[in-house]
Protein backbone atom coordinates (compact mmCIF):
# COMPACT_ATOMS: atom_id res chain seq x y z
CA UNK A 1 0.00 0.00 0.00
CA UNK A 2 1.07 3.58 -0.58
CA UNK A 3 3.03 4.95 2.38
CA UNK A 4 1.34 7.94 4.00
CA UNK A 5 3.70 9.63 6.43
CA UNK A 6 0.97 11.32 8.41
CA UNK A 7 -0.69 7.92 8.98
CA UNK A 8 2.49 6.65 10.68
CA UNK A 9 2.30 9.52 13.14
CA UNK A 10 -1.46 9.14 13.55
CA UNK A 11 -1.14 5.42 14.23
CA UNK A 12 1.41 6.13 16.96
CA UNK A 13 -0.59 8.90 18.64
CA UNK A 14 -3.84 6.90 18.39
CA UNK A 15 -2.15 3.96 20.13
CA UNK A 16 -1.04 6.27 22.94
CA UNK A 17 -4.61 7.60 23.15
CA UNK A 18 -6.09 4.11 23.53
CA UNK A 19 -3.59 3.23 26.27
CA UNK A 20 -4.29 6.47 28.17
CA UNK A 21 -8.03 5.84 27.77
CA UNK A 22 -7.81 2.38 29.32
CA UNK A 23 -5.45 3.52 32.07
CA UNK A 24 -7.63 6.49 33.04
CA UNK A 25 -10.75 4.29 32.94
CA UNK A 26 -9.28 1.59 35.20
CA UNK A 27 -10.37 3.36 38.42
CA UNK A 28 -12.87 5.72 36.83
CA UNK A 29 -16.03 3.91 37.93
CA UNK A 30 -15.04 3.43 41.57
CA UNK A 31 -14.08 7.05 42.24
CA UNK A 32 -16.32 9.64 43.88
CA UNK A 33 -17.66 11.97 41.17
CA UNK A 34 -17.49 14.86 43.65
CA UNK A 35 -13.77 14.40 44.13
CA UNK A 36 -10.93 15.85 42.09
CA UNK A 37 -9.64 12.38 41.22
CA UNK A 38 -12.74 11.45 39.21
CA UNK A 39 -12.70 14.84 37.49
CA UNK A 40 -9.10 14.23 36.42
CA UNK A 41 -9.97 10.75 35.16
CA UNK A 42 -12.86 12.30 33.25
CA UNK A 43 -10.52 14.88 31.73
CA UNK A 44 -7.98 12.34 30.51
CA UNK A 45 -10.69 9.96 29.32
CA UNK A 46 -12.45 12.76 27.43
CA UNK A 47 -9.43 14.08 25.55
CA UNK A 48 -8.36 10.72 24.10
CA UNK A 49 -11.71 9.35 22.97
CA UNK A 50 -10.75 9.94 19.31
CA UNK A 51 -8.27 7.05 19.38
CA UNK A 52 -10.50 4.30 17.95
CA UNK A 53 -12.15 6.54 15.30
CA UNK A 54 -8.68 7.57 14.13
CA UNK A 55 -7.60 3.92 13.83
CA UNK A 56 -10.65 3.21 11.66
CA UNK A 57 -10.07 6.34 9.57
CA UNK A 58 -6.45 5.33 8.96
CA UNK A 59 -7.63 1.90 7.78
CA UNK A 60 -10.13 3.51 5.42
CA UNK A 61 -7.58 5.87 3.91
CA UNK A 62 -5.16 2.99 3.30
CA UNK A 63 -7.45 0.15 2.22
CA UNK A 64 -9.86 2.11 0.04
CA UNK A 65 -7.07 3.73 -1.95
CA UNK A 66 -6.05 0.44 -3.50
CA UNK A 67 -7.73 -2.37 -5.44
CA UNK A 68 -7.73 -5.52 -3.35
CA UNK A 69 -8.96 -8.92 -4.47
CA UNK A 70 -11.16 -11.02 -2.19
CA UNK A 71 -8.31 -13.54 -2.01
CA UNK A 72 -6.01 -10.82 -0.68
CA UNK A 73 -8.59 -9.45 1.75
CA UNK A 74 -9.45 -12.85 3.21
CA UNK A 75 -6.15 -14.66 2.74
CA UNK A 76 -3.97 -11.91 4.16
CA UNK A 77 -5.76 -9.29 6.22
CA UNK A 78 -8.76 -11.15 7.64
CA UNK A 79 -6.78 -14.35 8.21
CA UNK A 80 -4.14 -12.44 10.17
CA UNK A 81 -6.80 -10.70 12.26
CA UNK A 82 -8.65 -13.95 13.01
CA UNK A 83 -5.47 -15.79 14.04
CA UNK A 84 -4.37 -12.86 16.20
CA UNK A 85 -7.82 -12.67 17.82
CA UNK A 86 -7.93 -16.38 18.66
CA UNK A 87 -4.32 -16.45 19.89
CA UNK A 88 -4.64 -13.44 22.17
CA UNK A 89 -8.09 -14.46 23.42
CA UNK A 90 -6.59 -17.75 24.61
CA UNK A 91 -3.57 -16.01 26.13
CA UNK A 92 -5.73 -13.56 28.06
CA UNK A 93 -7.96 -16.41 29.23
CA UNK A 94 -4.82 -18.19 30.51
CA UNK A 95 -3.65 -15.11 32.40
CA UNK A 96 -6.31 -15.47 35.09
CA UNK A 97 -6.47 -16.29 38.77
CA UNK A 98 -8.23 -19.62 38.06
CA UNK A 99 -5.35 -20.83 35.88
CA UNK A 100 -2.70 -20.04 38.50
CA UNK A 101 -4.70 -21.57 41.32
CA UNK A 102 -6.33 -24.64 39.68
CA UNK A 103 -4.47 -25.27 36.44
CA UNK A 104 -4.84 -24.58 32.73
CA UNK A 105 -7.68 -27.00 31.98
CA UNK A 106 -9.89 -25.64 34.77
CA UNK A 107 -8.94 -22.08 33.90
CA UNK A 108 -9.87 -22.49 30.24
CA UNK A 109 -13.21 -24.07 31.16
CA UNK A 110 -13.93 -21.30 33.64
CA UNK A 111 -13.08 -18.64 31.09
CA UNK A 112 -14.38 -20.24 27.89
CA UNK A 113 -16.66 -17.25 27.37
CA UNK A 114 -13.64 -14.94 27.43
CA UNK A 115 -11.93 -17.09 24.80
CA UNK A 116 -14.87 -16.56 22.47
CA UNK A 117 -15.62 -12.92 23.24
CA UNK A 118 -12.00 -11.83 23.68
CA UNK A 119 -10.54 -9.45 26.24
CA UNK A 120 -12.36 -6.15 26.74
CA UNK A 121 -10.27 -4.22 24.19
CA UNK A 122 -10.41 -6.88 21.46
CA UNK A 123 -13.90 -5.96 20.23
CA UNK A 124 -12.00 -3.64 17.89
CA UNK A 125 -10.61 -6.62 15.97
CA UNK A 126 -14.06 -8.11 15.38
CA UNK A 127 -15.27 -4.74 14.10
CA UNK A 128 -12.28 -4.38 11.77
CA UNK A 129 -12.85 -7.88 10.36
CA UNK A 130 -16.40 -6.83 9.48
CA UNK A 131 -15.14 -3.70 7.72
CA UNK A 132 -12.56 -5.72 5.79
CA UNK A 133 -15.30 -8.04 4.56
CA UNK A 134 -17.18 -5.07 3.14
CA UNK A 135 -14.22 -3.42 1.38
CA UNK A 136 -15.48 -4.40 -2.12
CA UNK A 137 -18.78 -2.60 -1.41
CA UNK A 138 -17.03 0.50 -0.07
CA UNK A 139 -14.75 0.51 -3.13
CA UNK A 140 -17.80 0.72 -5.37
CA UNK A 141 -19.34 3.41 -3.19
CA UNK A 142 -16.33 5.77 -3.29
CA UNK A 143 -16.07 5.70 -7.11
CA UNK A 144 -19.05 8.08 -7.34
CA UNK A 145 -18.35 11.35 -5.52
CA UNK A 146 -22.02 12.15 -5.03
CA UNK A 147 -22.86 8.71 -3.65
CA UNK A 148 -19.84 8.93 -1.33
CA UNK A 149 -20.95 12.27 0.11
CA UNK A 150 -24.56 11.09 0.30
CA UNK A 151 -23.47 8.05 2.30
CA UNK A 152 -21.50 10.21 4.73
CA UNK A 153 -24.39 12.64 5.18
CA UNK A 154 -26.93 9.89 5.81
CA UNK A 155 -24.57 8.09 8.15
CA UNK A 156 -23.83 11.28 10.10
CA UNK A 157 -27.52 12.10 10.48
CA UNK A 158 -28.76 8.66 11.50
CA UNK A 159 -25.82 7.22 13.40
CA UNK A 160 -24.75 10.40 15.14
CA UNK A 161 -26.79 13.59 14.89
CA UNK A 162 -30.26 12.28 15.71
CA UNK A 163 -29.24 9.88 18.54
CA UNK A 164 -26.89 12.53 19.98
CA UNK A 165 -29.61 15.19 19.87
CA UNK A 166 -32.13 12.87 21.52
CA UNK A 167 -29.59 12.10 24.23
CA UNK A 168 -29.03 15.80 24.91
CA UNK A 169 -32.77 16.43 25.06
CA UNK A 170 -33.20 13.50 27.43
CA UNK A 171 -30.36 14.67 29.69
CA UNK A 172 -31.08 18.40 29.75
CA UNK A 173 -34.60 19.17 28.55
CA UNK A 174 -37.01 16.34 29.33
CA UNK A 175 -37.12 16.50 33.12
CA UNK A 176 -40.66 15.56 34.22
CA UNK A 177 -42.17 16.49 30.85
CA UNK A 178 -44.05 13.37 29.76
CA UNK A 179 -44.63 14.72 26.24
CA UNK A 180 -40.90 15.22 25.60
CA UNK A 181 -40.12 11.85 27.17
CA UNK A 182 -42.52 10.20 24.76
CA UNK A 183 -41.13 12.24 21.83
CA UNK A 184 -37.58 11.04 22.51
CA UNK A 185 -38.80 7.46 22.86
CA UNK A 186 -40.81 7.64 19.61
CA UNK A 187 -37.93 9.17 17.63
CA UNK A 188 -35.50 6.51 18.87
CA UNK A 189 -38.01 3.79 18.06
CA UNK A 190 -38.67 5.21 14.59
CA UNK A 191 -34.94 5.31 13.85
CA UNK A 192 -34.78 1.59 14.65
CA UNK A 193 -37.84 0.95 12.50
CA UNK A 194 -36.30 2.79 9.54
CA UNK A 195 -33.65 0.09 9.42
CA UNK A 196 -30.85 2.37 8.19
CA UNK A 197 -28.28 -0.29 9.02
CA UNK A 198 -26.42 0.18 5.75
CA UNK A 199 -25.26 3.64 6.83
CA UNK A 200 -24.75 2.92 10.53
CA UNK A 201 -21.68 1.79 12.42
CA UNK A 202 -17.96 2.16 11.87
CA UNK A 203 -18.35 2.16 8.09
CA UNK A 204 -18.86 5.90 8.55
CA UNK A 205 -15.36 6.40 9.98
CA UNK A 206 -13.86 3.95 7.47
CA UNK A 207 -15.25 5.85 4.47
CA UNK A 208 -14.67 9.22 6.14
CA UNK A 209 -10.97 8.40 6.51
CA UNK A 210 -10.74 7.81 2.76
CA UNK A 211 -12.72 10.96 1.99
CA UNK A 212 -10.64 13.26 4.19
CA UNK A 213 -7.47 11.74 2.77
CA UNK A 214 -8.60 12.31 -0.82
CA UNK A 215 -9.64 15.97 -0.57
CA UNK A 216 -7.66 19.12 0.12
CA UNK A 217 -9.11 21.46 2.71
CA UNK A 218 -8.53 25.19 2.47
CA UNK A 219 -6.94 26.90 5.44
CA UNK A 220 -10.18 28.62 6.45
CA UNK A 221 -11.96 25.26 6.55
CA UNK A 222 -9.16 23.74 8.62
CA UNK A 223 -9.48 26.58 11.14
CA UNK A 224 -13.20 25.86 11.46
CA UNK A 225 -12.39 22.17 12.04
CA UNK A 226 -9.89 23.08 14.76
CA UNK A 227 -12.42 25.32 16.48
CA UNK A 228 -15.04 22.58 16.32
CA UNK A 229 -12.48 20.14 17.67
CA UNK A 230 -11.73 22.35 20.69
CA UNK A 231 -15.47 22.67 21.29
CA UNK A 232 -15.78 18.89 21.03
CA UNK A 233 -13.03 18.34 23.62
CA UNK A 234 -14.57 20.90 25.99
CA UNK A 235 -18.06 19.47 25.48
CA UNK A 236 -16.95 15.92 26.33
CA UNK A 237 -15.21 17.01 29.53
CA UNK A 238 -17.80 19.47 30.80
CA UNK A 239 -21.06 17.73 29.90
CA UNK A 240 -20.08 14.32 31.26
CA UNK A 241 -18.77 15.96 34.46
CA UNK A 242 -21.94 18.02 34.79
CA UNK A 243 -24.25 15.01 34.41
CA UNK A 244 -22.10 12.99 36.83
CA UNK A 245 -22.53 15.70 39.49
CA UNK A 246 -26.27 15.92 38.81
CA UNK A 247 -26.83 12.16 39.01
CA UNK A 248 -24.12 11.49 41.60
CA UNK A 249 -22.69 8.63 39.57
CA UNK A 250 -19.99 8.35 36.90
CA UNK A 251 -21.27 9.46 33.50
CA UNK A 252 -20.00 8.31 30.11
CA UNK A 253 -23.01 9.38 28.04
CA UNK A 254 -20.89 11.39 25.62
CA UNK A 255 -17.75 9.24 25.53
CA UNK A 256 -19.04 6.99 22.74
CA UNK A 257 -17.53 7.06 19.28
CA UNK A 258 -20.88 7.95 17.71
CA UNK A 259 -21.31 11.24 19.52
CA UNK A 260 -20.90 14.44 17.50
CA UNK A 261 -18.40 15.79 20.03
CA UNK A 262 -16.14 12.73 19.56
CA UNK A 263 -16.44 13.02 15.78
CA UNK A 264 -15.32 16.65 16.10
CA UNK A 265 -12.31 15.55 18.13
CA UNK A 266 -11.38 12.86 15.59
CA UNK A 267 -11.66 15.11 12.52
CA UNK A 268 -9.65 17.80 14.32
CA UNK A 269 -6.80 15.38 15.15
CA UNK A 270 -6.86 13.85 11.66
CA UNK A 271 -6.72 17.28 10.00
CA UNK A 272 -3.96 18.49 12.31
CA UNK A 273 -1.71 15.57 11.39
CA UNK A 274 -2.59 15.41 7.70
CA UNK A 275 -1.67 19.04 7.06
CA UNK A 276 1.46 19.12 9.18
CA UNK A 277 4.72 19.46 7.22
CA UNK A 278 6.88 16.38 7.75
CA UNK A 279 10.27 17.72 6.75
CA UNK A 280 12.42 15.81 9.22
CA UNK A 281 13.37 12.64 7.34
CA UNK A 282 15.02 11.03 10.39
CA UNK A 283 11.92 11.59 12.51
CA UNK A 284 9.72 10.30 9.71
CA UNK A 285 11.84 7.16 9.49
CA UNK A 286 11.60 6.68 13.26
CA UNK A 287 7.81 6.86 13.21
CA UNK A 288 7.69 4.65 10.13
CA UNK A 289 9.51 1.97 12.12
CA UNK A 290 7.56 2.59 15.32
CA UNK A 291 4.23 2.27 13.50
CA UNK A 292 5.01 -1.40 12.78
CA UNK A 293 4.82 -2.14 16.50
CA UNK A 294 1.55 -0.35 17.30
CA UNK A 295 -0.75 -3.33 16.75
CA UNK A 296 1.38 -5.36 19.14
CA UNK A 297 1.15 -2.59 21.75
CA UNK A 298 -2.61 -2.51 21.32
CA UNK A 299 -2.86 -6.27 21.85
CA UNK A 300 -0.63 -6.53 24.93
CA UNK A 301 -1.16 -3.23 26.78
CA UNK A 302 -4.22 -4.46 28.73
CA UNK A 303 -2.11 -7.24 30.24
CA UNK A 304 0.34 -4.75 31.72
CA UNK A 305 -2.40 -2.47 33.04
CA UNK A 306 -3.90 -5.41 34.95
CA UNK A 307 -0.52 -6.85 35.97
CA UNK A 308 0.68 -3.58 37.50
CA UNK A 309 -2.63 -2.99 39.26
CA UNK A 310 -3.34 -6.50 40.58
CA UNK A 311 0.18 -7.75 41.34
CA UNK A 312 2.27 -4.64 42.04
CA UNK A 313 -0.52 -2.32 43.24
CA UNK A 314 0.70 0.26 40.74
CA UNK A 315 -2.30 2.03 39.24
CA UNK A 316 -3.94 5.41 38.80
CA UNK A 317 -5.08 5.31 42.42
CA UNK A 318 -1.52 4.85 43.73
CA UNK A 319 -0.89 8.60 43.78
CA UNK A 320 -2.33 11.89 42.50
CA UNK A 321 -4.39 11.12 39.38
CA UNK A 322 -3.03 14.18 37.57
CA UNK A 323 0.36 12.46 37.47
CA UNK A 324 -0.57 8.81 37.86
CA UNK A 325 -2.47 8.58 34.55
CA UNK A 326 0.44 9.77 32.36
CA UNK A 327 3.05 7.94 34.45
CA UNK A 328 1.22 4.59 34.45
CA UNK A 329 0.41 5.06 30.76
CA UNK A 330 4.05 5.67 29.91
CA UNK A 331 5.25 2.61 31.84
CA UNK A 332 2.58 0.46 30.15
CA UNK A 333 3.54 1.79 26.70
CA UNK A 334 7.25 1.14 27.26
CA UNK A 335 6.60 -2.42 28.46
CA UNK A 336 4.11 -3.14 25.68
CA UNK A 337 6.46 -1.69 23.05
CA UNK A 338 9.29 -3.89 24.32
CA UNK A 339 7.12 -7.01 24.02
CA UNK A 340 5.84 -5.93 20.60
CA UNK A 341 9.38 -5.41 19.29
CA UNK A 342 10.43 -8.87 20.50
CA UNK A 343 7.34 -10.56 19.01
CA UNK A 344 7.83 -8.73 15.72
CA UNK A 345 11.22 -10.39 15.37
CA UNK A 346 9.77 -13.90 15.56
CA UNK A 347 8.80 -14.78 11.94
CA UNK A 348 5.54 -16.74 12.33
CA UNK A 349 4.28 -14.59 15.22
CA UNK A 350 5.19 -11.41 13.32
CA UNK A 351 3.18 -12.56 10.31
CA UNK A 352 0.02 -13.66 12.06
CA UNK A 353 -0.17 -12.47 15.67
CA UNK A 354 1.09 -8.90 15.91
Amino acid sequence: MERKTYCDYLRFIATLAVVVLHVSASNWYGSDVNGMQWQIFNFYDSVVRWGVPIFVMISGSLFLNKELSLEKIYGTYILRMVIAYITWSILYALMTKEVFEKGIVYGIKANIGAVVSGHYHMWFMIMIIGLYMCIPFYRKLIKDGFVLRYFLVLSFIFSMMIPWSMKLINDYVVGDNELLTKLVSVVNSDIDTLGMHMVLGYAFYFVLGYYLDSIELEKKHRIIIYIMGVIGFAFTIIVDANIAIKTQQPCSNYYGNFNVNILSEAICIHTLFKYHQYNNSKLNYLFFNLSKYMFGIFLVHAFFIELFSNVFNFSTSSFNALFSVPVVSMVVIICALTVSVVLNHIPIIKKYCV
